[in-house]
């Protein structure tokens, strides 16, 4: 058991049954401890969970600094309830004020758990729907599985896992309400994961980054349209630094796509500084890099696309016409890599 807890930090609190049920030797045995294994962030099924709290007050004030109790339950395994005290508060820049449910963060800092684990891990990410219509429900699938895309290219992404959860607001007389939404693998699981650290580190400079994953990533959003990052920035990136000591330079690990021409939200807009018009022109914007480098790049995603398409394809919970529309824009992609001229049309254009 304790090689599981090492495994998964971050979701031990989760694991553990409420304290009445702890407490007491009868239920012990029937207590299921294993609901979020070492693999829980690659299992396809929806986790299912309640989370309830003044929605009403959330969605009128869209703080990203006051916290709101929230009660989070699920049911184990063995179907035994298991209920946390936790706190919501909202995240995201453009989101947060524009969404209805804006994406937040379940925080789980002064929760009833006591366990030396848990030392770094204060708060999860969790993607919601932003608004009650259709049209925003296909966006956070779509978001989804661009997450799961770069998860196939490589290993160092974040992770993520589906969500369906009953909202109960207690704000109006606990109305309740079922949307999907999905978690993302906090940052202290993920440098646990590739044995790195994470950084902080504004005002960054290319020439301290991976080259190889660097470039990867660069050609992962020019893959689904998105240039809403910056690398010296650190905007929309995590910034990783391995723990070997012979490997130093630093590996950016991108989040929110919503403004990629992938997802395509009706919000969503390109930067005012480049030449594209619409978020579903491709535009790169990374370094300028050898050709070597590129066609070994291009090469690797040319090898995963059987398998990338084949996530969109078998992927259940995603309507026809936003599978249909995915696989046409990633089609369009690897219609334009197939092309002798490519590197120089497309990146060398516009690197840096």
């Amino acid at each position: 058991m304790l090689r599981v807890l090492f495994a998964v930090p971050v979701l031990y609190f989760l694991m553990q049954p409420y304290p009445s049920i702890a407490q007491d030797k009868d239920f012990a045995s029937d207590t299921d401890t294993t609901l979020f294994p070492a693999n829980f962030f690659d299992q396809a099924d929806p986790l299912e969970i309640t989370l309830a709290f003044d929605i009403k007050k959330y969605k009128k004030e869209k703080s990203d600094e006051e916290y709101l109790p929230a009660k989070l339950t699920y049911t184990s395994n063995t179907g035994v309830p298991v209920e946390r005290d936790v706190r919501v508060r909202a995240r995201g820049e453009y989101r947060r004020n524009y969404c209805f449910l804006p994406p937040y963060w379940i925080n789980i800092k002064k929760s009833d758990i006591s366990n030396d684990h848990l030392a770094d891990v204060k708060k999860i990410k969790v993607v919601s729907h932003c608004k009650d219509a259709n049209v925003y429900r296909g966006y956070l699938i779509k978001e989804y599985l661009a997450y799961k895309i770069y998860n196939i290219i490589t290993d160092y992404s974040f992770k993520v896992r589906l969500l369906k959860v009953n909202y109960i607001d207690t704000g109006r007389k606990n109305k309740s309400s079922t949307e999907m939404a999905f978690m993302l693998e906090p940052e202290d699981l993920l440098s646990e994961r590739l044995e790195a650290y994470p950084l902080e580190m504004d005002k960054l400079k290319y020439s301290q980054t991976d080259s190889m994953l660097t470039t990867t990533m660069s050609v992962f959003q020019f893959m689904i349209g998105n240039t809403d990052y910056s690398v010296t920035g650190r905007h929309n990136l995590k910034l990783l630094t391995l723990k070997d000591y012979t490997k130093p330079s630093v590996i950016p690990i991108p989040y929110d796509f919503d403004f990629s021409g992938l997802v395509n939200t009706n919000y969503a807009l390109p930067s005012p500084k480049i030449s594209i018009t619409k978020v579903t022109e491709r535009y790169f914007y990374g370094m300028c890099r050898s050709d070597r480098l590129y066609g070994e790049i291009l090469e690797l995603f040319v090898l995963k696309k059987d398998e990338i398409f084949a996530l969109v394809e078998n992927f259940e919970y995603i309507s026809k016409k936003n599978k249909k529309y995915i696989l046409s824009y990633l089609s369009e992609f690897y219609a334009m890599i197939e092309k002798d001229s490519f590197v120089e049309k497309y990146f060398r254009t516009t690197c840096e």
